[in-house]
Formats: structure tokens, C-alpha cells, sequence
């Protein structure tokens, strides 16, 4: 289907999507902007919709694995002008694809978890920056899940998205608002919870994270209440030299997730 009108109803309901949390929490879709993040969703997750201009399929099959994109319905695939793409685009300079994904969270149960899995949870991240830096980061070193908590930024936030790079479907995402449920559930499942904490923690480099582990990263600028960090089963502190006191949230957690990593 060609689409050549900003006003297109599929248009709009990528736009509604793109700035409403409440529309895609009603919906239980979301949007993904750019050629990997659209080939990436296409793999994983049931697509409602998607949207390229044909410069940018020209451009972007040769690079990229279309496959999953030409498996997709043909009527929920559609042919737009530049200037219909230039409209849906959050960034200054669109690649020229887009896609309307059904979201990839599990519901959050002690049966979606393993003894021996690797963890990252969130508590009230608020940076959508941060956020997709960290799935993207989980992601690359193999983490078994995230687990967002205490009003962590929408995961599907379109920033949390494009930060992300494609790496959602390759993770296990789960939302569970509330941290102390969050924090039940890993102890039931036998999975040992560490709180990143400034000082006063276990030295990273050298803290024993085999087994079930998961590590808990609280917000940019206050950290882990210390409620949060007392219901927690361990304290890890990145140790810093000179003058430096303390590191931006994605930053420490990818440390963090490093260091997790190479206890397999």
C-alpha cells in the first residue's frame, strides 16, 4: 500500500504511539524508527505495521537482512513519501523506516526466572538514554533479563527504543512496578540480589557474582533508597581513584554487567 498523505489513519496512529505513553499502554503496541531496529523487532515480535520510503529499502537491503520485513503481511506493509517519513521521524535526519511492534515484555513470576540466570533491575531510572544504553549493554554480554521497577522510564519510550539499537528482542524484559515484589520474586527464585551502591559495598572487581545473581541500579541522582538496599543480599561498589566520586547510571551498569558477565 502507497501512502502519500501525513493524514493516513496509519500515519496518525504512528504519531498517537510515538508521543503517548497512555496510547501504547492501551494499544500494547509501540514504535521502532530506524533500518536495524525495524529488521531486529521484525524477528521477535508480531508487527502491526510497517512504514519505508523507497530510497531506504533500496538502500538498506543491501546491507541488511530484509527477510523478516518481506514475511510480514502484505497489507500491513506500506510505501511512503519522503515527506510522510520526515513527519513520523523523531530524529533530524530519518533513515526512512518504520515499524508498529506489539510489546515484548513477560508477565513477571518466579517461573520466568532461572536459579542460575543473570540480572539487571532498574529502580526509578528515569534517563531514557540510560535505560536503552543498559538493555543494549545487557544484551551484549548475555544477561538472561531486565526487570524494571519503581517508575523506571517507559521501556517503550521511543528514546529507550533507539538507544536500545535493537537489542530488546534479544533479552528477556519484564515490568513489575513494584521493587519489594521485584525483590520477593529473585529470592524466591534463589537468585541473590546486589545493590550498586557509591561506597560502602563489596569491591566489584572482585565480588563473587556466580550463580543466580542480579544487580540492582537505582536512579541517576539519589541511587538506591536505603529501604531498597536493606532488603537487598549484597552491597557492590565500583571503586574509583582520584577525584572522581561517582559515574553517570549507564556507565556504572555496564561496568557492573561486565564484571557480572565474567563470572560464567
Amino acid at each position: 500500500m502507497f501512502i502519500s498523505s501525513k493524514e493516513n489513519p496509519r500515519i496518525k496512529q504512528y504519531i498517537k504511539l510515538s508521543a503517548s505513553k497512555k496510547a501504547r499502554d492501551e494499544s500494547g503496541l509501540f514504535v521502532v524508527e530506524g533500518a536495524r531496529g525495524c529488521t531486529d523487532i521484525a524477528e521477535s515480535a508480531e508487527l502491526e505495521a510497517v512504514f519505508y520510503t523507497e530510497k531506504a529499502w533500496d538502500r538498506y537491503s543491501k546491507t541488511l537482512d530484509m527477510n523478516a520485513l518481506e514475511r510480514v503481511d502484505a497489507e500491513k506493509r506500506h510505501i511512503i513519501t519522503d515527506e510522510v517519513a520526515d513527519r513520523m521521524s523523531s530524529v533530524d535526519n530519518t533513515q526512512g523506516m518504520f515499524a508498529i511492534a506489539h510489546r515484548l515484555d513477560k508477565p513477571f513470576c518466579v517461573e520466568a526466572l532461572s536459579s542460575s540466570g543473570r540480572y539487571l533491575v532498574t529502580v526509578n531510572l528515569q534517563d531514557p538514554g540510560n535505560l536503552g544504553t543498559m538493555l543494549r549493554t545487557a544484551a551484549a554480554v548475555g544477561l538472561d533479563g531486565v526487570i524494571m521497577t519503581d517508575n523506571t522510564v517507559d521501556l517503550y519510550n521511543p528514546k529507550v527504543v533507539r538507544s536500545a539499537m535493537g537489542s530488546m528482542p534479544y533479552i528477556d524484559l519484564f515490568i513489575e512496578r513494584d521493587v519489594q515484589t521485584a525483590l520477593d520474586v529473585l529470592r524466591y527464585a534463589s537468585v541473590k540480589t546486589c545493590a550498586a551502591v557509591v561506597s560502602g559495598g563489596k569491591n566489584a572487581r572482585e565480588f563473587d557474582f556466580s550463580g543466580g545473581c542480579a544487580v540492582v541500579i537505582g536512579n541517576e541522582g539519589r541511587g538506591l533508597s536505603d529501604s531498597v538496599t536493606a532488603e537487598c543480599d549484597e552491597k557492590i561498589t565500583i571503586q574509583m581513584r582520584g577525584n572522581v566520586q561517582s559515574l553517570n547510571a549507564a556507565i556504572a551498569g555496564t561496568i557492573l554487567l561486565w564484571e557480572m558477565s565474567k563470572g560464567e
